[in-house]
């Protein structure tokens, strides 16, 4: 488990852009968040990131906080929005 990877769609609603992203299942919700946040300059205020969460589509989720990306089930064509 510790290599597998998925492809999930990052879905900004305010920019009405949709990405291809590929993200390892070994990394925590905050870790994800932050990396997004970083790397796509999405203006999240990272300061308190117990306010911080994404949410998801295929499955529906809260991605929040230290639980791994794996135990939230993402799998490949997940959707995560950004609004």
């Amino acid at each position: 488990m510790e290599n597998e990877r998925i492809i999930a769609v990052l879905y900004n609603h305010k920019k009405r852009t949709k990405i291809d992203i590929d993200i390892p299942l070994n990394i925590t919700a905050n870790e994800l968040i932050i990396g997004l946040n970083q790397g796509f300059v999405l203006g999240i205020d990272t300061r308190d990131l117990s306010q911080c969460y994404l949410k998801t589509e295929n499955p529906i989720a809260f991605l929040k906080g230290n639980k791994t990306l794996a135990e939230y089930e993402l799998r490949n064509g997940t959707i995560i929005n950004f609004i």
